[in-house]
């Protein structure tokens, strides 16, 4: 993993092996980031998806084995429970280019990724939701 900041972006680019959760909480921690807006593309393994069920009130997950193309990753860092909490979705596709998409949970780097950090200056907190079983941002902090 390296990275470099650039006003108020950091651009992250994650090798082989790296496992993409991992990579951006070390940034994240290192950097003392409260909220950001994450956007990337790439290849990778090994995949955990999610998607959330609104009547069971918890993830239905997926494995995916072998290589994929990340065609898209948008996700966010908040705060919750007190310490950052990184939120993803993506669509990948396989060597067919079949798509899939989802809540991302874990994955590890085939060859690259390349993941803009776009971060702000303030700390946007999560609330629990009873309603829909999940954590959404609390805009009525700060």
């Amino acid at each position: 993993m390296k990275y470099k900041i650039i006003n108020d972006k950091i651009l992250l680019s994650l090798q082989k092996g790296d496992e993409i959760f991992t990579s951006i909480n070390t940034v994240v921690k290192k950097e003392n980031l409260k909220f950001c807006w994450l956007s990337g593309i790439g290849a990778f393994e090994n995949i955990l998806l999610g998607s959330y069920s609104i009547e069971k009130k918890d993830y239905i997950k997926k494995k995916f084995k072998g290589e994929y193309e990340l065609t898209s990753l948008v996700g966010n860092v908040t705060i919750k429970d007190g310490k950052p909490f990184i939120h993803i979705h993506i669509n990948m596709s396989d060597v067919e280019c079949k798509a899939y998409g989802g809540h991302l949970f874990s994955a590890y780097i085939t060859a690259t990724c390349e993941i803009i950090i776009d971060f702000l200056d303030y700390e946007l907190f999560r609330k629990k939701s009873k309603e829909i079983g999940i954590h959404l941002w609390d805009l009525s902090c700060g």
